[in-house]
Formats: C-alpha cells, structure tokens, sequence
C-alpha cells in the first residue's frame, strides 16, 4: 500500500521536479523579457486555454476511475475506442464554443490578447488530447512513460518558445506556439504507447459506459470549473478592474509560490489517486481507512515547511529570481503557498467522496467556495488589487476545505494524524525561524543565504521530526537512504 505508493511517488519525482524547475526558470525569462502587460496577456491566454481543457477533463477522470474496473473484468476492448471517440467529439465541440466567444468578445478585449486567444485554440486541441493520453499511462501505472512525455512537454515548450522569441523575433506568443509545437511533435508516440491499435468501428461504443462516466465526471467538472474560479477568475477581474499589467505583477508571484507548493501537492495527487482507487475496489474499507490515514500523515510532513519556508523567505525569493518591475508582489506568497496547501488537503478528504462515486456533491461545494470567491474579487479587487485576490484566494481554500471535511464525514469516517499535525507545526515552526534568520541576514549575498538557509532548515526540521518521536527509527532509515539513494525502501 504505502510501498507502492512512495514507489510510484519516486517515479513520477522526476517529471514533477522538471516541471516545477521549468516554470521556475520561465518566470525570470519571461518577466525580464516582456513588461507585466504582455506577460498578464499571456497568463490570461494560458488561463482561458485551461478553462477549456478543464471541461476535456471529464474523460481523464473517468479513465482513472473506470480502468481498473474494466481491465479486472477483460472489457479494455470497449473501453479505450469509447475513450477516444469521446474525446475528438469533445475537444470539437469545445474549440467551436471557444471559436465562438472569441469572435463575440473581439471588440471587447485587446487587439493583442484577441490575436493570442487565436493561437490558444490550437494550444487548447492538442494540450486536449495530450492530457487524455497521458492519464491512461496514469491509469495503467506506466509512471515512467507518463513522467517521459511530460518532461519532453515542459522542457520544450519553453525551449522552443525561447528560441521562436530570439531566432524569429516573435514576441509573447512565441510561448504560445513553443507548446503548440512541443505537443505536436510528440503526440504520435503518446499515441502508440497510451492505446496503441485499436478498432473505432461504431459497434465498440458503449453507451452504458458512456453515461456512466458522465455521471461520474460531469460533475467534477462542473467542479473543476468552480475551482477554476477560485485559482483563476481572478486575473480576469484584475485585468478587467485594474488592467493588464497588475496582472502580469500579481501572476509572476502567484505562480513562484503555486509551483513551488504545487510540486509537492502534485507528487501526492498523482501516486495516490490510481493507488487509492485500485485499494477501494480491489481489498476493504479497513485498508481505505489505513491508506488515507498513512496518505495524510506523510502530505502534511512534507508540505507544511515547503509553505513556511517559502512564506518566511518570500522577499528574498522574489528578489532573486523575478525582474525588478515584479518585485512588489511578493506579499502574496504566503497567502498562495497556504492556499495550496490546503487545496491538497482537501483532494484527501475528498476521496470519501470519490469511492462512492458522489463526485456531484465535490462540484456543489466547489461550486460554493468558487462563488464566494468569485463575490469576494469583485467586491475587494477594485480596491485593493492584487493583495486582494491573493487573500481572496487563501480564505476560499480553506473555506472548501472546511465544507469538504463536514460532509465527507458522512461517507467515510478516517483517523486524521492530529498528533503528527502538532510535531509537524512545532518543527516547521522551529524551521522557520531559523530559516529567516540565516536567508535574510547571513550575508550580504541573497542567493547564498537563500541556499544555505534552505539546506540549514531541511536538517533542523527532520532532526525536530526525530528527536519528537514523528520520524522513528526505520522511517529515519528510509529517509537517510532516500536521501544517498534517491529511493525509498519500505516494506
């Protein structure tokens, strides 16, 4: 159980830190090579492009729901052309109401965002299907394929993007076609190993199958949607109350801390999703009950001093590696960094939900939070700005968060590791100190500071961790080799 899950962790590792160190190195590419208003054009492209894809996503969760349901029983020959069919008429129908908005909105918007939102389309067809193949790698457990194709995508959309910028003298939306081309040089091999030869012909539709994964996914679409308004909305409200620019400032930021956080929220998402799916259909609730309780523990050991270090080390951080005319955002950090957190918090309790497929009730109150967040940005952004929609952010969080936890207790009772809770927030709190100590004040060089204060508070939190009895003896062991190795050896 918990094996296979630091297991598959390990493997999906490297693509994460990729992906994570990518969208780190972008943000002081891009916001020393764009103002803050091309850049928030740009964000506002790439958050529209994710509006859609976010509906596609009703076929990626049910591939992570149904597969091992259906390779148990023998019935993958209905299930994959069911998938792709589904798909092409999805990402069809979805690009014709994006094509259409985008021509009623064009003497509303920007003649620049306009000529970006055009590229978007294409960016959306193929991020589409890209997401949908990659989920049935996920499916299947082939981590490594998965944690292959998804380097390839975020190395190279930014190197090609760079280069289409230097070489051909494009400007922002050069890094819009540096993913149309990522994608489309590499969507033939997904291909081949996500499905590899399948029949289309009309007698492999399954329309009970196809309603029932509508039922399961719509809802967490609609969902999904909502948490778009709770991630996203904002830079629409900002761009619209307070123009393009403050956009750019408050999303340079906002990504720095989502990333960061993101990457570690991210790990556990991706191992423990089809573990804890393959667990619920295969053994018992007792083995549920262990593995979110085991699940918990270890997400909040890890999680929690990524979030305190990033806020305690925020204006240094944004010193460093964002341009100068980007810097005032760094108050916001602390508020992201939490607010993701606590949206991986809530992806836990939210499996009670999952196991009895009562996905609907997921997208009611995420629909809920996005609503008051979305309320509360158009009430405080006109006046307070970007602060505003960061602080927006983290009390919708952790509003969601709150409604999830009551409810799912309804379905599905688990022992939450309250003390490791209490070692954790003591260690991290101890770490936190020490870490704005040595990174704000060692030496006159930020970078050194950041790095030895970063490396100095690593070493403080896990001896905390050991010496308050948290980490015993053979998880201390694991952590050591993991640590020499870069694997973990449980039992």
């Amino acid at each position: 159980m918990i094996s296979g899950l630091f297991s598959d962790m390990r493997r999906y590792l490297p693509s994460l830190i990729v992906t994570a160190i990518m969208g780190l190195i972008a943000i002081p590419i891009v916001t020393r090579l764009f103002s803050p208003g091309d850049y928030g054009n740009y964000v506002l492209t790439i958050a529209t492009v994710g509006v859609f894809s976010t509906i596609v996503g009703w076929l990626s969760m049910s591939i992570i729901k149904f597969y091992p349901a259906y390779e148990r029983d023998g019935k993958l020959g209905e299930f994959y052309p069911n998938i792709i069919k589904l798909t092409a008429v999805s990402i069809l129908v979805i690009s014709l109401v994006f094509l259409s908005i985008l021509l009623f909105a064009k003497s509303h918007i920007s003649p620049k965002l306009y000529s970006l939102m055009w590229i978007g389309i294409v960016v959306f067809i193929l991020t589409a299907a890209f997401n949908v193949f990659q989920h049935f790698l996920r499916a299947k457990r082939e981590v490594s394929w998965y944690s292959g194709f998804t380097i390839w995508k975020s190395v190279m959309t930014l190197a090609l993007g760079v280069l289409l910028i230097i070489a051909f003298h494009l400007g922002v939306e050069g890094l819009l076609w540096g993913s149309v081309l990522s994608v489309a040089i590499v969507l033939p091999l997904l291909w081949k190993k996500a499905v590899g030869k399948i029949s289309l012909s009309p007698r492999n539709i399954s329309f009970s199958l196809t309603s029932e994964m509508a039922k399961y996914g719509f809802p967490l679409v609609v969902g999904n949607l909502a948490a778009w308004i709770l991630s996203l909305s904002d830079r629409y409200i900002l761009g619209f109350f307070r123009g393009s620019q403050e956009v750019g400032i408050y999303s340079a930021s906002y990504s720095l801390s989502e990333k960061s956080i993101l990457l570690i929220v991210s790990l556990f998402m991706l191992a423990a999703g089809p573990i804890g799916m393959n667990i619920w259909a295969r053994e018992d609730k007792k083995r549920s009950r262990e593995f979110l309780h085991k699940l918990t523990r270890y997400y909040i050991i890890f999680c929690l001093p990524a979030v305190i270090g990033l806020s305690v080390l925020a204006k240094s951080i944004v010193t460093v590696i964002i341009a100068q005319k980007y810097h005032a955002g760094y108050v916001i950090l602390p508020y992201i960094a939490s607010g993701v957190f606590f949206l991986g918090l809530q992806w836990i309790f939210a499996f009670s939900f999952r196991y009895y497929a009562k996905t609907y009730i997921v997208m009611l109150l995420i629909s809920i939070s996005g609503l008051v967040n979305l309320a509360l940005n158009i009430i405080l952004i006109p006046t307070y700005g970007y602060f505003a929609a960061a602080v927006t952010t983290f009390v919708s969080y952790v509003f969601l968060l709150i409604l999830i936890i009551i409810i799912s207790r309804k379905f599905f009772i688990w022992e939450f590791p309250f003390k490791s809770l209490g070692r954790t927030i003591i260690s991290s709190t101890v770490m936190g100190v020490s870490v704005y100590c040595i990174g704000n004040n060692l030496t006159s060089s930020l970078p050194f500071n950041l790095i030895i204060g970063i490396l100095g508070g690593l070493l403080i939190y896990f001896v905390l961790l050991i010496l308050l009895g948290e980490l015993k003896g053979r998880e201390s062991q694991v952590l050591l080799r993991f640590v020499k190795k870069g694997k973990f050896f449980f039992d």
